[in-house]
């Protein structure tokens, strides 16, 4: 108890400090692990000390931004955003806490795992990138990735992250981290989806080359590119080849997003022999494990069912065409099929997470059972496809048409349905907890046993039968909290 009496008293707005995390002197920032009183909750306080930092009120607008973007945040590896309260000399931000060590405590790991820790941290930049409008953190970095003993990433401190990418211009200059900016940053020109991957690549080779991240600088030659591959010798052509990708100074050089980047990962052997990924706009050839190289990355699909399918797959991925088609239980994970039109096609049990069917055309489609966690789906049209226990969690719904759509004990926590026409939808004991369903058409909606614990349903239409919903912490259509 004298060790922690010698740290603040936040007894009042009701938590107690354990220890000290971590402290920024220049930004007058310092990170406790703390316990709320009232639940025993562990929990992360950042301490925002206004007075002590220098310069003008920089670090204010840095906490201000930081409660934006985590309060629109729901996902499982970004600390959520539990409170804030005003301190006499400054500000506090509360957070959950994640029993996880940042990469810069602990950085001995294995080629192997570098990977499986790559792809985990562009997993939730995936889902940042899919946001209407996307985010970008803008100081990934050692420091700020935590990883847990099943190498699972957490991405924490959201201060720089932008909202809207217009904002993303001349005042966004050295406000990153030196030596993890991307060029762009640097001479503060617009930042893109890509920025964030040249920023996790240099993380990725802090770890290969065991480089502390104040020494990353030393990697650097003159033309900003990485000298890393004679350190690492043991790493396959292609994995240096993918990473060496990623840090491209010249962004059009880099994969375009999160979600190319993982797909091109995924194949690859780190260490040794390896598979080569290939950059063709064409599909290569499917075999039993057919290989289908589109739209600027290399796939590899499990067996298809059936040779029919494969040339369905194939068309599909070549045309965006394939109306009425078999695909069921085919794996598209990743796929860019934007502007597809797939209607009345049978996807069931089909695997599309994290592929990207921004304004395709799946009416009357069958999708149960299918796999859409972290797809973007924004401004498709779903009208009166069959979706019954599919699973959509965290993926992009904004302003698709689900009128009359059948999504009955369909998983949809953490979704992003807002503005969606949800009109006559079939919803009854679908798990909608935590989704955003901000100004969405609820109108004659069936949504008897559904779960909208924590859900935003600010501006919805919800006249609409309700029995049995359960609405605790949801944010209702007249903004008020429901308890």
């Amino acid at each position: 108890m004298n060790q922690m009496s010698n740290y603040p008293d936040f007894s009042q707005p009701g938590y107690q400090v354990i220890r000290e995390l971590g402290r920024n002197r220049e930004a007058g920032r310092i990170t406790y692990q703390a316990t709320a009183l009232n639940s025993d909750q562990q929990v992360v306080i950042k301490e925002f000390r206004f007075a002590d930092a220098a310069g003008d009120w920089s670090s204010f607008k840095a906490y201000q931004r930081e409660i934006e973007v985590l309060q629109q945040m729901q996902h499982s590896r970004i600390p959520q955003y539990l409170n804030s309260f005003e301190t006499p000399a400054g500000f506090c931000l509360v957070q959950e806490y994640k029993n996880a060590p940042s990469l810069a405590e602990r950085c001995s790991f294995n080629p192997e795992e570098i990977k499986q820790i790559a792809l985990s941290v562009l997993e939730i930049l995936a889902y940042l990138q899919r946001r209407t409008p996307p985010i970008i953190h803008r100081d990934i970095k050692p420091e700020n990735i935590l990883v847990d003993e099943q190498l699972n990433a957490y991405l924490v401190d959201f201060g720089l992250a932008r909202i809207r990418s217009g904002e993303v211009a001349m005042s966004s200059v050295a406000a990153g981290t030196p030596g993890f900016m991307p060029p762009e940053e640097q001479f503060g020109r617009p930042l893109t989806k890509a920025s964030d991957l040249y920023s996790l690549g240099v993380t990725l080779i802090c770890l290969l080359t065991g480089t502390r991240s104040v020494a990353i600088g030393n990697l650097i030659d003159d033309d900003y590119r990485f000298d890393f591959k004679k350190l690492v010798p043991q790493l396959s052509s292609s994995f240096a080849e993918w990473l060496t990708k990623m840090v491209e100074p010249n962004l059009k050089n880099r994969f375009d997003d999160a979600i190319v980047a993982m797909t091109a990962l995924k194949p690859i052997d780190v260490v040794g022999s390896s598979i080569k990924s290939r950059n063709k706009a064409a599909v290569l050839g499917l075999a039993s494990i057919g290989i289908i190289a589109g739209l600027g990355a290399m796939m590899i699909y499990p067996a298809l069912t059936t040779p029919r399918q494969e040339t369905l797959v194939k068309r599909l991925l070549e045309t965006k065409e394939c109306e009425k088609c078999d695909l069921h239980g085919v794996n598209l994970k990743g796929a860019n099929l934007g502007n597809a039109n797939l209607r009345d096609a049978n996807l069931q049990g089909a695997n599309l997470e994290f592929a990207n069917l921004g304004n395709a055309n799946l009416q009357e489609a069958y999708l149960d059972n299918a796999k859409l966690g972290s797809a973007n789906l924004g401004s498709a049209n779903l009208e009166f496809a069959k979706l019954g226990s599919a699973d959509l969690g965290s993926a992009n719904l904004g302003s698709a048409n689900l009128r009359g759509a059948f999504l009955a004990s369909g998983h949809l926590q953490g979704a992003n349905l807002e503005f969606a026409n949800l009109r006559g939808v079939n919803l009854g004991s679908a798990n909608l907890g935590s989704a955003n369903l901000g100004s969405a058409n609820l109108k004659d909606a069936y949504l008897e046993g559904t779960n909208l614990e924590g859900a935003n349903l600010k501006g919805a239409k919800l006249d609409t039968k309700l029995r049995n919903a359960n609405f605790k912490g949801a944010i209702m259509p007249d903004g008020t909290k429901h308890r």
